[in-house]
């Protein structure tokens, strides 16, 4: 079991792990990124955790943001996408 403060950076990456597959895809459980990138998380926050923080903050990133697309293309030819703060 994770420390309070293993745990709360655990929890940090984990969001911003969500952020990520925000932008670019999805977090919805039937994606890609679900499976690949968010559901690991799950062993190491436990699943009371990791459910918790899963549905509030899948919440709050859908009701607060959305996508802007190639914000920037790198010398790689990489384009990247941001998350907007909706106005409110």
């Amino acid at each position: 079991m994770l420390k309070n403060k293993e745990l709360q950076e655990e929890i940090k990456c984990f969001k911003s792990m969500l952020d990520s597959c925000f932008a670019y895809g999805g977090i919805g459980e039937n994606s890609f990124y679900y499976d690949k990138y968010i559901l690991p998380y799950k062993k190491d926050l436990g699943s009371r955790v990791f459910n918790k923080v899963y549905k509030e903050y899948k919440k709050y990133l859908e009701e607060n943001y959305t996508i802007k697309k190639d914000v920037h293309t790198d010398s790689e030819d990489v384009s990247y996408n941001s998350l907007v703060k909706i106005n409110q």
